[in-house]
């Protein structure tokens, strides 16, 4: 399946929230809570008043965030709206750094982050409360008419690490063909994070700077992309291109090649059950590699309000599993 980004053309932020959104972001001065705000108030028009806040507070949900989550949010959204007259849900994207810092802010109902909320995370947020939704994994992918892996068959963390982290000179040249060109995330990323840890021994979180390094090398040139569905088509349509996206975003597009990860095959099936074991902290799988996988987290400030409580009810539901399968992910019911 081909995950395209999905557009509610309901969403919409009243203007008087989105007046406190941007006040709350101007005493913070938070840049990552920033991006999520612009895209806010590019929505906003007509005049503020007490009747619109009273309205808001009551009726509307603002969701921010990862890029992954961002298309189960989008259809969760939509069938909550239409099961339940008077409630406006609001998505957008901006990254998991982004959505963790707004909701740990109270800027936003529910953050979206699609990895592990981080103890540096918990101890600059100490009232935000992670509610796990679903799961899924990262993948490697190449360009598929003409891929950087010379076999296409598979790449290992050894020679992701010299792609991501080392000069790219140590590349082994019978792997990859000369002047690949390296892709990763241009903004916080639970997908960047969650795969900076695993091809980054030092215990770099995330790729961006490291990755820089291979600029100087003789095999590779490097450039970002925003979002997975922005990886993914820099990668399809980009000759001898790397990159990683969550599996969801790739599954099906034939534009592109899934490599094997250290032998192990980027298959349904063995994600599931890697992101199951995952999720148990089982601490290694037999079926996809396991620092690959991450949840699909809602974030929340304190307790929620009972809206806000009774579409989490619904996102962490049997109800709910058609629209992750339909990305390409996992609900949280199969994993448990």
């Amino acid at each position: 399946m081909n995950i395209k980004k999905i557009f509610n053309d309901e969403a919409g932020v009243s203007p008087i929230v989105a007046t406190l959104v941007l006040v709350v972001v101007a005493i913070a001065g938070a840049a990552a809570v920033g991006t999520i705000m612009g895209s806010f108030s590019s929505d906003v028009s007509g005049e503020a008043n007490s009747a619109d806040l009273s309205s808001g507070a009551s009726t509307e949900i603002l969701i921010a965030g990862s890029t992954t989550v961002q298309p189960v949010s989008e259809l969760m959204a939509k069938q909550y709206m239409e099961d339940n007259n008077g409630v406006k849900v609001t998505v957008q994207a901006g990254g998991s750094s982004a959505g963790i810092a707004s909701a740990g802010m109270g800027v936003v109902d529910i953050g979206a982050a699609s990895k592990f909320v981080s103890d540096e995370d918990q101890a600059k947020f100490p009232d935000l409360n992670t509610h796990t939704i679903g799961g899924s994994a990262v993948v490697v992918i190449t360009n598929a008419d003409n891929p950087a892996n010379a076999t296409a068959a598979g790449v290992t963390q050894a020679g992701l690490e010299a792609i991501y982290d080392d000069d790219a000179s140590t590349v082994n040249a019978t792997e990859y063909v000369n002047d690949i060109v390296v892709f990763h995330r241009a903004e916080g990323s639970g997908t960047e994070e969650t795969f900076g840890k695993y091809v980054n021994t030092d215990g770099t979180k995330n790729v961006d700077a490291a990755v820089a390094n291979t600029v100087a090398g003789s095999l590779s040139t490097v450039d970002t992309a925003t979002g997975n569905q922005g990886v993914l088509e820099e990668v399809a349509s980009t000759d001898y291109a790397i990159g990683f996206v969550d599996f969801g975003f790739a599954d099906g597009d034939d534009r592109v090649i899934i490599l094997d990860v250290d032998g192990f095959e980027a298959t349904s099936s063995n994600v599931k059950s890697a992101v199951k074991d995952r999720l148990a902290d089982e601490g290694s799988s037999d079926d996809y590699q396991y620092d690959l996988c991450r949840p699909l987290n809602y974030l929340v400030n304190g307790e929620p309000s009972s809206v806000v409580n009774d579409y989490l009810t619904f996102a962490k539901s049997p109800a709910a599993l058609d629209f992750f399968h339909e990305c390409g992910y996992y609900g949280i019911t199969e994993l448990q």
